[in-house]
């Protein structure tokens, strides 16, 4: 009806207010909250699984970080480039890598190599094969082991060749030694067991070793007649500098020749950091985006079926006077509405997710309310759209048509 007509007839023009809006809106969707609990199911999952997701990503990635950082980002490995490499490339390197800033000790290492090791001299068989590891006194304090018994040798057992050994515990077990102050022997050297460790805190093929002073690794390799030795320079850094010292290391070692080296640093914990939580938020966004296009299809579906129930009250409505916008607005409202508060639902589920998981953890959740904002605007957006349809086609019935419904 025209607004003259409205004027000639004594009636003031019909509006929608928003408040009206708003109260219509919540008591439709609350009329029936068992078809508006199903209806939202598909929102609710959608932001459950981007705010949990997020969350538990950072959580998860604080965690990898921090371990990470302990344990294997103060650490860099040099090595020679070419196995054949002069040994002599080793003298003094742990005293030229602690000039470095950054640095916090360094020293040499020989990997040996597989021997045979034995409780007695007099003992029959092979005897047991063990990997064999010399190291100096900075090196065993790199690698740090976690001592179940005894004690670490130091550079007075380096620098005078005192023959003394560290066991793992799972090579004393095979060896079926306990304590320590025993005898080994390697080949037919005798080496007196002065400590026992059941972890180190960096380099874990040392796990299954037999540690002895570094002169002495050498040794060993001499007599086999050159033998075949791996050798590295082992670093500890300060948190942080792992990345500068491994491009500084090999010139600091053989600044003449120092493409003979390279360094082996671990990974950046701030990439590493950022690659977990961005295929973590790649994966999310996915899973998330599959849940609320349900979502948004159960909310239409659920809103069309509604426009067949409720037609004769759109056609009351109609025949009172509100105009057809009046109640496109109205459905739009609804599925907005039952948008929101899936949205609104899940973004709590998805927090109560991430307390959840890492209190049983013993971990620091890490919330981000912005992803719980995110997600109820994303899924009141999809409730939106979800009503566009339906609501376009309720306004094109016919009010006395939809009154003989």
């Amino acid at each position: 009806m025209k607004r003259r007509d409205w004027s000639r007839l004594g009636l003031a023009r019909p509006r929608l207010r928003g408040g009206d809006l708003l109260r219509e809106s919540a008591l439709s969707t609350l009329r029936h909250p068992g078809r508006s609990l199903v209806t939202v199911v598909g929102t609710v999952l959608g932001a459950a699984a981007y705010v949990s997701t997020l969350g538990l990503g950072a959580t998860m990635s604080g965690q990898v970080s921090s371990v990470f950082d302990a344990r294997r980002a103060t650490e860099v490995v040099v090595q020679p480039e070419d196995a054949g490499l002069d040994r002599s490339w080793t003298d003094g390197a742990g005293q030229r890598l602690a000039r470095l800033n950054g640095v916090v000790r360094a020293g040499s290492r020989v990997a040996v190599g597989e021997r045979p090791v034995r409780r007695t001299i007099g003992e029959t068989g092979a005897g047991t094969a063990v990997p064999v590891i010399g190291a100096d006194a900075e090196a065993l304090r790199v690698m740090d082991p976690a001592l179940t018994a005894g004690r670490l040798f130091d550079r007075f057992h380096d620098e005078r060749r005192v023959p003394v050994a560290l066991l793992s515990t799972s090579v004393a077990a095979r060896l079926a030694i306990n304590r320590v102050g025993v005898a080994v022997f390697v080949g037919d050297d005798a080496y007196t067991v002065i400590g026992i460790y059941h972890d180190v805190a960096r380099r874990d093929e040392a796990m299954a070793a037999l540690i002895v002073p570094y002169a002495l690794g050498e040794e060993l390799v001499g007599a086999d007649g050159g033998g075949i030795a791996t050798r590295d320079v082992l670093v500890e850094t300060a948190p942080g500098a792992a990345q500068i010292v491994s491009r500084q290391a090999p010139l600091a070692i053989r600044p003449e020749a120092a493409e003979d080296l390279r360094a082996i640093a671990p990974p950046d914990p701030r990439s590493l950091r950022r690659e977990i939580e961005g295929d973590l938020t790649r994966s999310t966004v996915v899973l998330s985006l599959i849940a609320l296009v349900i979502g948004t299809i159960s909310i239409g579906n659920a809103a069309t079926a509604a426009i067949a129930v409720r037609a004769p009250e759109i056609g009351l409505r109609r025949a009172l006077g509100a105009r057809p916008r009046h109640v496109f607005v109205q459905l739009v409202a609804e599925t907005s509405l039952l948008g929101a508060a899936g949205g609104a639902v899940g973004a709590l589920l998805g927090i109560l997710t991430v307390s959840v998981v890492a209190l049983a953890n013993a971990w620091t959740p890490s919330v981000d309310l912005r992803a719980a904002l995110v997600a109820c605007a994303v899924s009141t957006a999809a409730g939106l759209l979800a009503g566009l349809v339906p609501a376009a086609r309720a306004v094109r019935i016919p009010p006395v048509r939809a009154l003989q419904r």
